[in-house]
């Protein structure tokens, strides 16, 4: 491999990021940094690899210290009404992320969920949905948005999105009090 073939991959890769970021409505992360903002807990969920990024997402949370936990960890109090959870699913398919949804939403919880793949069943579960333009398979390669393997530039743009609102909510908080939050355990 040589450096030119490196640049041309990297590149093309930013660039389908930033074209799929461009895409997502605006008023629904608004929305989004408003119930997270609101609620009286976060609960994260999500499987595979977006389940690594929601992860990050939910420690950051706690690091404004908001209160956040990951679905399935320890520990994980029971949901309620005052609370939200915010689902990622590339597939929209994934049968423990839609049990997870259908039980919060028993429980009167608002769910938030993110997406690449607009299906019924989601919207039926879903308060709010964030869609992303990206392929929602594992077989992408005729889906000429993203040249990426699988689900890679949903994940991607994910991950984006969610380090854009933890800088938006984290707007005027003093850094200091932000750091006090992070473990000192390593």
């Amino acid at each position: 491999m040589n450096k030119q073939r490196f640049v041309k991959v990297w590149s093309s890769i930013l660039k389908e990021i930033e074209e799929g970021l461009a895409k997502i409505d605006e008023r629904q992360v608004a929305e989004l940094i408003n119930s997270i903002k609101g609620a009286h807990r976060i609960f994260c969920l999500a499987a595979g690899r977006s389940k690594s990024i929601l992860r990050m997402f939910c420690i950051r949370l706690n690091h404004l210290g908001l209160e956040a936990y990951e679905v399935g960890g320890i520990p994980c109090p029971p949901i309620t009404s005052k609370d939200i959870l915010i689902a990622s699913t590339g597939s929209g398919s994934t049968v423990s992320v839609l049990a997870i949804l259908k039980k919060a939403k028993e429980e009167g919880a608002k769910n938030i969920i993110i997406t690449a793949n607009d299906n019924q069943e989601l919207r039926l579960l879903a308060d709010k949905l964030i869609l992303i333009t990206a392929p929602s398979g594992l077989n992408n390669r005729d889906d000429l948005r993203s040249k990426q393997l699988m689900r890679a530039l949903f994940e991607q743009i994910v991950f984006i999105l969610q380090e854009s609102i933890i800088s938006i909510l984290s707007d005027n908080m003093p850094i200091d009090d932000i750091v006090k939050r992070h473990t000192n355990l390593e």
